[in-house]
């Protein structure tokens, strides 16, 4: 594990678990302000998980957190950006899966506004997945998006709104709910046949 500061980088926290190895994890605080990192018993397969803060316009990522859950597993390059707003985060459950070139940007870092009423359109909310999430090849998770547990998300889909429905298949740029009702395994089943109730 590698972890980056920066002489701004002040009143920060990372939490990890004892006995357990973080190959291919780097956490890199150099935009970060009173932030803080929890990471449960995770493995990095290939690639590598890259966790970092923003830093737009002067200002940096301040009182924001990224939070990982035990047995998570990366096969492949994985980068987590923590929000830009006091208060948001970025959670990650349980047993999620993370193909690769995966992006989850916690917050959208530029301002959008509408010219008629002056209302900001893209506030802060952060991020939030779900126990036992499957993330495709290529996925984009943007601020606002919520992926409720046992769902997968396919390749190359762009999620930036909130699903509420459990075990569901998410798939599109973007992304919209296509089935409900899936279940995912870890393995494949070795006869191509029906599914085991249980893993």
């Amino acid at each position: 594990m590698t972890v980056n500061f920066h002489e701004r980088s002040t009143g920060n926290l990372v939490r990890l678990p004892d006995g357990h190895s973080w190959r291919g994890i780097v956490i890199d605080l150099g935009s970060a302000i009173e932030c803080s990192v929890s990471l449960g018993a995770v493995r990095v397969q290939f690639g590598g998980l890259r966790i970092s803060f923003v830093s737009n316009s002067g200002r940096c990522s301040t009182g924001a957190w990224v939070s990982v859950g035990d047995g998570c597993v990366f096969n492949g390059a994985t980068h987590i950006i923590g929000p830009l707003t006091k208060g948001l985060g970025v959670h990650v459950g349980r047993d999620c899966l993370f193909a690769s070139g995966i992006s989850v940007r916690g917050s959208s870092h530029h301002g959008l506004w509408d010219l008629a009423t002056g209302r900001l359109l893209n506030p802060g909310v952060g991020i939030e997945i779900g126990d036992h999430v499957w993330v495709g090849d290529q996925v984009v998770l943007l601020n606002k998006a919520k992926v409720s547990a046992g769902s997968v998300i396919a390749a190359r889909s762009i999620v930036n709104k909130a699903f509420s429905e459990q075990n569901a298949l998410l798939a599109g740029a973007p992304a919209a709910a296509r089935r409900a009702g899936v279940r995912w395994t870890h393995a494949f089943p070795l006869d191509n046949g029906m599914a085991p109730l249980q893993e």
